[in-house]
């Protein structure tokens, strides 16, 4: 979490604290909170300690907690969250040490206490309102000796876009109120499973989408990616004229519903190593959650979609030195954590795929059917353009040639934006946000290195997601 931006600085909105009357102790308080962002994080920081108290009379039973309560409602008065549990519970979000001296007296309080996180995401922006509860009830007896007692205090801050306290390791808790309704697009494109892939590509490339939702008998049925259309068309040499949608969508088709999480989402993307969730309510589809979607407004996903074992296992469907590129990556990284700065030399991948701008697109297709994200076009030997999936699938079927009649001259992107082996990776993120390129050849003395992607870069240096994203 230490990565959030700050907003603000915290600020205690209130401090209820246990005191003795008539045998009761109730910590509450109500505070509203106002927020103006695109995204917020509101966290909760609870300080909860053990305080010792001397009094002049002596507990006969001591303190006994009941249940807490949490509401969070917007400004209408609708209940977004609302959370009751025992004591125990609650304080298990806690880790709490109790240090300090002992003096005789009225009483004296010597605490150390910990901190527990809830986060709350708010679904927009607007003005909230928080309530917190706790009762707690202790029995006395008869005045006697100066006896200790314990009671527990609880202090209450607010922050926005929640940045923990050096140096401490606080446990956490975390109210996510964003669900997928409220981060897909709309409106979607969807074609019916008769139309011709000329008119996908047309949609992908006037849209400038990477997905189209294909429709049976006007319900979701299947998708068609621009992985699709290279795999599916040009690799076996088709013409888009000749090919129907249902030839070629990726069928069945994996749906969330609106109420669904966007943590649920996440861990679904990672999970099956797609891009794209449609949302359907009653057959109908309502929406699409893209991988876009959920980073801008939920960064911390990042780590899930570009660091995790399953998302690596994805490089099993390439071929062998692709493969072993990935854990070699990771090993690499784990060396040069330790000493320090980190260039785009220690990311770039040096298995890349080359070939002459003369070269047919049926052979570049090839390539990226064997895992290849893109492709390095040369001119004499040196590095001249390159070609993407998007690339091959639109500016060939768009034309409704076959790749076997196109040359890599045609359809490349040039000029070729570069990128320096010893620049920094922090130069890198800075020259993927200005551009929006998501691949840079690296490049040294005219002779090609290797290429440094997105992936490469997040999986290092993450909190890039802002300039990508925002």
């Amino acid at each position: 979490m230490s990565w959030w931006r700050k907003i603000s600085s915290e600020r205690e909105v209130g401090r209820f604290e246990g005191d003795k009357k008539s045998g009761k102790i109730r910590i509450s308080g109500s505070f509203k909170i106002t927020t103006s962002q695109k995204w917020c994080r509101v966290g909760l920081v609870f300080r909860f300690s053990e305080t010792v108290k001397w009094y002049e009379y002596e507990p006969s039973i001591g303190l006994q907690f009941n249940n807490y309560r949490l509401t969070i409602a917007d400004h209408m008065g609708k209940v977004l969250f609302t959370e009751g549990r025992s004591f125990m519970e609650f304080a298990s979000l806690f880790k709490t040490a109790y240090t300090g001296q002992r003096f005789l007296g009225r009483y004296t309080a010597t605490h150390k206490g910990e901190v527990a996180i809830l986060d709350f995401i708010p679904p927009s922006p607007g003005r909230y309102e928080l309530d917190f509860d706790l009762a707690a009830d202790e029995d006395f007896s008869e005045t006697g000796h100066k006896r200790m007692t314990s009671f527990q205090e609880l202090t209450l801050y607010v922050r926005e876009g929640v940045e923990p306290l050096e140096g401490m390791d606080y446990p956490h808790k975390r109210i996510d109120l964003m669900k997928a309704r409220d981060i897909m697009t709309r409106p979607i494109i969807t074609e019916d499973e008769e139309v011709l892939v000329t008119e996908i590509a047309k949609d992908m490339a006037e849209r400038g989408v990477g997905g189209v939702v294909i429709t049976s008998e006007g319900k979701p049925a299947g998708i068609i990616t621009d992985r699709d259309l290279v795999s599916r068309v040009l690799l076996r040499n088709r013409r888009a004229s000749e090919v129907k949608a249902k030839e070629i969508m990726a069928f069945p088709l994996i749906t969330i519903e609106p109420q669904t999480s966007v943590k649920e989402a996440c861990e679904l993307v990672a999970k099956r190593g797609i891009k794209r969730l449609p949302v359907v309510e009653h057959d109908v589809l309502i929406g699409v959650v893209s991988i876009g979607n959920i980073l801008t407004k939920k960064p911390g996903c990042v780590k899930r979609f570009y660091n995790h074992p399953e998302a690596r296992s994805l490089a099993s469907r390439c071929k062998q030195a692709i493969r072993l590129a990935v854990p070699y990556f990771l090993f690499r990284m784990e060396r040069r954590e330790e000493k320090g700065k980190i260039t785009v030399r220690d990311i770039m991948t040096r298995s890349i795929v080359t070939e002459d701008e003369d070269t047919v697109v049926t052979k570049i297709a090839e390539d990226m059917d064997m895992g290849a994200e893109c492709a390095v076009i040369t001119s004499g030997g040196k590095p001249a353009g390159i070609i993407t999936e998007r690339d091959i699938a639109l500016k060939v079927l768009l034309t409704d040639r076959r790749a076997s009649e196109v040359k890599a001259k045609e359809i490349m992107a040039f000029p070729l934006v570069t990128i320096k082996p010893e620049a920094s990776v922090d130069e890198m993120c800075k020259l993927v946000a200005k551009t929006h390129i998501k691949r840079l050849p690296v490049v040294e003395n005219g002779v090609l290195m290797g290429i440094a992607t997105t992936r490469e870069l997040l999986t290092r240096k993450p909190e890039c997601v802002r300039g990508f994203y925002f």
